[in-house]
């Protein structure tokens, strides 16, 4: 199995290297990527490594029998990853593990003396210097609860505020004063926790309510990003400035947020329904000024080539918020393909995102019928096969809806002429 996953990342690499958009290979997982542009995540689940447009692909660790545990993240210089790994002076049992880049040794974190299975601790976050790591460990063969690591220290348990639940920390800030992740309530579900200098509180909304899980936090660890319980929004919470929530069109989707820049400038996001693939969602990116935008859409506003795939599922992002990556779609070869984007310096420097943002299709993906919204009038659509052949066309559209019930699955390219312009958005037939 290595050999197959060093082959499909190393051809891709070698074929888009320089390119702003590059394909990292089939199933391909990015996870995190330093300010160098080094990407590092897992393949299929079972292999982690880093990719770099000098280096190409390579593997630094295969996971063990029950797969990768926890995060892979990276340093933003690109000299230390974190991740789990099987440690063979403990029986070959999963533990979180510091690799350094230069000399491809392996420190392990150690646990908190009991084990899963074969699992005693995971790594899930660390700080853009390699100093501060965060995850989880097993303090019974069936709960666990959120640690920490220091530089030079010992593991440190986080506890749990409710006896019989687990609690696990997934992010933390530049000093390791503040810490992010979850803590189960007693019924089960993930609620949103902050651990302030070791003291655990759960993360509140503007008007009291319990937020859900939370999965990064800024630098300075004030603002953090996750998941809305209750109405399956995405979340971003600052201690100053109060919680605003992102949510789809698609009123099928859940939204939920998975990264954020070191300086809570840039944030990454997904929409999918939770009844089918992720991979047929849509990711998005949030800035302070921008808002939420399409992440397609927002590449294509660079005057990028997507190279085909659909950035499904962005989870990784650089401390300066310049690399994005994660897993997509291409649904022309019916694959999941790993992505990583170099946006230009001064892209996110100013927070101008130049996509319209009027024009949205619901449900995308479609089986029969979908909606277009937009503000302006519409007075046509056209559908275009990613060939460019003509599919579909209306010079007249009833009640913003169309009917693309004759077309075949794939990926399809909608035009929409309204009284004030023409956009286009992509569009999937289920």
């Amino acid at each position: 199995m290595k050999k197959f996953y060093t082959l499909a990342i190393g051809v891709c690499s070698l074929a888009f290297a320089n390119a702003q958009v590059s394909d990292l290979g089939s199933y391909v997982q990015v996870s995190d990527v330093s300010n160098t542009g080094v990407a590092v995540g897992n393949v299929d689940g079972s292999t982690f490594f880093m990719w770099s447009e000098e280096t190409g692909g390579i593997v630094i660790g295969e996971a063990g029998a029950n797969g990768v545990s926890g995060n892979c993240n990276i340093t933003a210089d690109g000299s230390i990853i974190s991740m789990a790994l099987p440690n063979p002076a403990n029986q070959d049992k999963e533990e979180a593990v510091l690799y350094k880049v230069a000399n491809q040794s392996l420190n392990f974190l150690g646990y908190l003396g009991v084990s899963s299975g074969s699992d005693t601790s995971s790594a899930w976050g660390m700080s853009s210097d390699g100093k501060n790591i965060v995850g989880f460990a097993w303090n019974t063969s069936s709960k666990g609860e959120g640690v920490y690591w220091k530089e030079g220290a010992a593991i440190v348990g986080l506890g749990s505020t409710v006896a019989t639940r687990s609690s696990r920390a997934d992010a933390v800030s530049a000093d390791g004063s503040v810490i992010v992740g979850w803590q189960d309530a007693s019924n089960g579900i993930r609620q949103g926790a902050m651990w302030k200098n070791g003291v655990q509180q759960l993360l509140k909304d503007n008007d009291g309510n319990i937020l859900g899980a939370a999965s990064a936090v800024s630098a300075d660890g004030k603002t953090v990003v996750g998941i809305k319980n209750t109405t399956g929004e995405g979340y971003i919470w600052n201690e100053t400035e109060g919680t605003i929530f992102l949510s789809s069109d698609n009123p099928d989707f859940v939204t939920s947020m998975s990264v954020i820049s070191d300086d809570g400038s840039v944030a990454l996001g997904l929409s999918f329904d939770p009844t089918t693939s992720i991979l047929l969602g849509e990711g998005f990116i949030w800035t302070k000024t921008g808002g939420k935008v399409n992440l397609n859409d927002y590449v294509t506003s660079l005057g990028y080539d997507d190279l085909n795939i659909v950035f499904a599922v962005p989870t990784g992002i650089s401390p300066d918020g310049k690399y994005l990556g994660g897993i997509g779609a291409n649904f022309i070869e019916g694959d999941a393909r790993g992505f990583l984007i170099k946006l230009p310096g001064a892209a996110l420097a100013s927070n101008e995102v130049s996509v319209s943002n009027k024009l949205s299709v619901y449900p995308n993906p479609v089986k029969d019928i979908t909606t277009i919204r937009s503000s302006d009038k519409i007075l046509g659509a056209e559908v275009y096969s990613t060939t460019g052949q003509l599919v579909y066309s209306s010079r007249t559209v009833v009640d913003n809806k169309i009917n693309l019930s004759t077309l075949t699955k794939g990926l399809y390219i909608l035009k929409v002429k309204t009284n004030k312009e023409v956009q286009t958005v992509k569009l999937i037939k289920d």
